[in-house]
């Protein structure tokens, strides 16, 4: 049981990443090297019946379990959100570790707080965890949040528990079989809910998809509630990837003991337009750069053009996704996620949503509050960003990453419920056959809110006799173009919009973005940074409009903020270099020029 006392000083996780490090070093070409090309689709009739559905987590049943017994010792139930924003002060191991305990922490404290929906059967009478706290109102909560949302139904994902054992039993199976009994007795008053799909890993041998049928498909008290297609096939959903899928499996899952009453959807993310054009589901599909590769720049950059299922190449689109976020690396490194940028990822994804118009939406995700974990060392900068002197900063978040970095689009205590409201309104447009045309002030299409970033490129001469920052890709390409300059490189796979360079065995000095106006936050959380030259030619960059007397300002660069958290986790440094001044990002300059600047993305 994950809460169990334990001496580790860092947290031993139950759940576990969706994507192993060698599937990351496998995706890790496809910023350079393009996918199959994505070919034009042909849009369905309109449709009624579109139907939408989101990926639902009940697996917080030990974290909260934990959380529980840090605040009766007396603690402070402490997220990775609030950590990043004690900017030193607090660390990773003050979550659990200071009180000689191990469990998931949590990225954000949700609205409803630390819930979980575990609760012992009847006939346990020893349980291995205490019954959750306020059942019926989390589930009566996201009952009707996800209703009134448009969400058609919900995904339990059981993607890392093949095997039923206790483990797999506090982690889904039991809080599934809750989730069913809740929504049921919702229903008996004519409250809506949607109704429920499973998602379980299923290799040779597994038997959890068994026990879901044979507990949860299978009893008739739960027919209402299964989620079925148009043809009034109960759905299971199967994780399309080599620890999860076998074929056989799959036939057994379809006959249903001789039922004959299962559709099963093969259901994955980070494949190619080969994948998807044999009707594979994206859980999250991720923008595509012009080359077909994926990419997580969101400035700077054309269409998203995400992929969707098809039936063939020149079918059309059966499924298509969207999601708060995505990861093309570990989520938590910098720049491998676009982040939820108040709703800029979601609205340029629904973009293609609503102009394809596919039958099938699915989204990712709801209450994915915690995340599994890899250790990962290089190059300097692979840590959790906004955290490089943390004891666990190479213990890294693989899917979801504080309140931004993240899939999850549930209302939180940290970050609000701005990305929530723009995926209700999205899914609203798409459930009613429109688009942003018909609908420019709807909080999907709107884009002065969202437009707020400036990609900012960093520059070395060649001679190393000076180094500037831009905003303008104009300017970067003339420079570099007369010859004399190169661009810094990121060095984690996912922007396009900046060079990649994986070899990089640094990275601090690398590309970032600033806000691109005073106003996108509060008056006094930021400030501005300029870009200044001295009369001998060489450029350095300031918070002081007066170029703290030293020359004269070129331009203005951006906005930072004054204090970490939220969308800036990222300390800017300024550094000395010999004469010449540079920077470095999270990790301090080997030889500084001043304290922190400010935070940035």
């Amino acid at each position: 049981v994950a809460v169990a006392a334990a001496a580790a000083s860092v947290d031993t996780m139950n759940v576990q990443p969706k994507f192993s490090a060698s599937d990351f070093a496998k995706f890790s070409h496809h910023p350079e090297q393009p996918v199959s090309p994505v070919l034009p689709e042909k849009a369905p009739a309109p449709a009624v019946d579109r139907k939408a559905g989101i990926l639902y987590e009940v697996w917080h049943s030990a974290a909260a379990t934990a959380m529980e017994q840090v605040k009766a010792r007396g603690g402070q139930q402490l997220t990775v959100e609030q950590v990043l924003r004690s900017n030193g002060s607090l660390t990773l191991n003050d979550v659990y570790a200071r009180y000689n305990m191990s469990a998931d922490i949590y990225n954000v404290k949700p609205k409803l707080g630390f819930y979980c929906l575990y609760r012992h059967r009847s006939n346990d009478t020893h349980p291995p965890l205490p019954d959750c706290v306020n059942i019926t109102q989390t589930a009566t909560t996201h009952a009707q949040t996800l209703s009134a949302a448009g969400f058609d139904y919900v995904a339990v994902d059981v993607t890392n528990w093949p095997v039923v054992n206790q483990a797999t039993d506090i982690a889904t199976l039991r809080p599934t079989e809750v989730l069913f009994e809740e929504w049921l007795q919702l229903r008996a008053r004519n409250i809506s809910t949607p109704a429920i799909a499973v998602w379980p890993c299923s290799p040779k041998g597994s038997n959890t998809w068994q026990y879901l049928l044979d507990n949860l498909y299978n009893n008739p008290t739960y027919a209402s509630l299964v989620h079925r297609d148009r043809a009034g096939k109960k759905v299971v959903f199967l994780p399309y990837n080599s620890n999860c899928y076998d074929a056989d499996v799959e036939k057994q899952i379809q006959s249903n003991g001789g039922r004959n009453d299962i559709t099963t959807i093969k259901m994955w993310a980070l494949f190619g337009a080969s994948d998807a054009q044999r009707d594979v589901w994206g859980f999250f599909s991720p923008c595509t750069a012009p080359t077909g590769g994926f990419t997580t720049s969101m400035v700077g950059v054309g269409d998203c053009n995400q992929l969707s299922a098809q039936n063939g190449p020149q079918g059309p689109a059966l499924e298509i996704s969207a999601s708060g976020s995505y990861m093309l690396q570990r989520t938590a490194l910098a720049l491998a996620s676009p982040g939820h940028m108040r709703g800029l990822t979601l609205q340029r994804l629904f973009k293609k949503v609503l102009a394809v118009g596919a039958p099938d939406l699915f989204m990712s995700s709801f209450n994915e509050l915690i995340g599994g974990r890899q250790q990962v060392t290089s190059p300097a900068v692979a840590f959790n960003q906004g955290l490089p002197r943390d004891p666990q900063r190479n213990s890294v978040w693989v899917d979801t990453y504080a309140c931004e970095f993240s899939r999850d689009i549930e209302p939180n205590e940290e970050c609000g419920s701005r990305v929530f409201e723009v995926a209700s309104a999205c899914v609203q447009l798409y459930k009613a056959g429109k688009t942003c045309a018909n609908e420019p002030t709807s909080a999907c299409c709107t884009t002065e809110d969202k437009e707020i970033w400036a990609n900012v490129f960093t520059l070395s001469r060649k001679d190393g006799g000076d180094h500037l920052l831009t905003n303008s890709e104009y300017e970067k390409t003339t420079l570099i173009s007369s010859g004399g300059w190169v661009e810094n490189c990121h060095a984690i796979v996912g922007p396009t919009v900046f060079c990649v360079d994986t070899a990089l065995k640094d990275g601090r000095n690398g590309p970032f973005l600033l806000y691109n106006t005073s106003t996108a936050l509060p008056a006094g959380a930021s400030r501005a940074l300029y870009r200044c030259i001295t009369p001998a030619g060489l450029h350095f960059f300031s918070t002081s409009a007066a170029c703290e007397g030293q020359g004269k300002m070129e331009l203005t660069l951006g906005f930072m903020a004054t204090a970490p958290g939220g969308e800036t986790l990222r300390a800017l440094y300024r550094c000395r270099d010999g004469a010449t001044f540079s920077h470095a990002v999270d990790l301090p300059c080997v030889t500084p020029d001043g304290p922190v600047l400010g935070y940035v993305r």
